[in-house]
C-alpha cells in the first residue's frame, strides 16, 4: 500500500459517519498454511546473547492469519509506543462527533507520533478528561493485557503491555479487520505512522525489503526498547503486522541492535514466499 499524500495529514470539516464492527472477531477459517515460526530456537539464542534482558514479540501474518509468539507471557513498559493508543483515542473522539480530525488535534498527533515528542500526550490527555480517558481508550480497543498506569497525566510510559495486545491494537487502527474506527480515520494513523523521521525507522523496519511499506512507532526510554508496526509489501499481499517489546539494555544503541536480530528473524520467514 502506498502511504497517502502528505497533504493527507491536514484536517477538513467535513462530517463523517462511520458503521463498523467493533468486536474482534471470535471465530475465523482456519489459515490453509502457515509460514514456519521465525522464534522457533530464537528465544534460547538471545537468551544466551543477552542474559539478565526481557524481550517478547508477536507477529500477526495477514496473508494466512497465522500468529507466532516469542515469550508471550511476558508485560512490559510500553514508552512511546502508548501513543498509538493515544492516536487511537484522539480518532475515535472525532469520529463519535460526526467530524474529522481538528487542527489542534493533528498539530499534537503530527509531533507526537512522527517525532515521538511527549508535552502533547499530556495535552490530549487534557484535553479528553484525563486518566479515566486513558483507561477507556484501553477497553474501547480490547487491550486486555495492558494496565494504564499515568494517573497523573505523566507515568503513562510506565504502561505495561503484551506484544500481543499492541499487534491487536494495529489490527483495528491500521488494518480494521475490527474495531471502532473508520477507514478516513485509518488513513489518518497510516499517514503519520509511516512519515516518522528517519532516525526513528529502526526497529521493526530491519530486514524488510526496501519496496515494502512499513508503518511504525518506536518507543526507547530508559532501559526501554520497543519496535512495533506493519511492513506492507507492494501488490496485493498484506504483509505482517509485529511487536517487539524489550528492557533491561544499558543504552539505546544496545537495545536497539537486539530489537533488530529479532526484526531480521521475523523478516526473513514473513518476507519469503508462501511455502506449497
Amino acid at each position: 500500500m502506498t502511504p497517502a499524500a502528505t497533504t493527507a495529514l491536514r484536517p477538513t470539516t467535513t462530517a463523517i459517519v462511520v458503521t463498523t464492527s467493533t468486536v474482534e472477531p471470535t471465530t475465523r477459517p482456519a489459515p490453509p498454511r502457515c509460514r514456519p515460526d521465525p522464534f522457533t530456537g530464537l528465544a534460547s539464542t538471545l537468551a544466551a546473547e543477552y542474559p539478565g534482558r526481557l524481550i517478547t514479540a508477536h507477529v500477526h501474518d495477514l496473508d494466512t492469519g497465522c500468529e507466532y509468539s516469542l515469550n508471550a507471557d511476558n508485560r512490559q513498559r510500553t514508552a512511546s509506543v502508548f501513543k498509538v493508543m493515544v492516536l487511537a483515542g484522539t480518532l475515535l473522539e472525532a469520529q463519535r462527533s460526526g467530524r474529522d480530525v481538528s487542527e489542534w488535534e493533528m498539530s499534537q498527533l503530527v509531533p507526537m507520533i512522527t517525532m515521538s515528542t511527549n508535552p502533547q500526550v499530556r495535552s490530549l490527555w487534557h484535553s479528553f478528561g484525563a486518566s479515566p480517558w486513558f483507561e477507556e481508550t484501553r477497553r474501547e480497543f480490547g487491550l486486555g493485557q495492558t494496565t494504564v498506569t499515568a494517573d497523573n497525566g505523566s507515568a503513562w510510559g510506565l504502561t505495561l503491555t503484551s506484544a500481543r495486545d499492541q499487534v491487536q491494537l494495529l489490527r483495528q487502527v491500521l488494518i480494521g479487520q475490527w474495531g471502532p474506527i473508520g477507514s478516513e480515520y485509518r488513513e489518518v494513523a497510516l499517514d503519520l505512522m509511516t512519515s516518522v523521521v528517519v532516525d526513528q525507522t529502526w526497529g521493526v523496519k530491519a530486514g524488510v525489503p526496501d519496496d515494502w511499506t512499513v508503518a511504525q512507532k518506536n518507543g526507547f526510554a530508559g532501559i526501554t526498547i520497543n519496535s512495533v508496526g506493519w511492513a506492507d509489501p507492494p501488490g496485493s499481499d498484506q504483509g505482517y503486522l509485529v511487536a517487539i517489546l524489550s528492557q533491561g539494555w544499558p543504552d539505546h544503541p544496545a537495545g536497539i541492535a537486539a530489537v533488530e536480530v529479532v526484526s531480521e528473524a521475523i523478516a526473513l520467514i514473513m518476507t519469503s514466499p508462501l511455502p506449497e
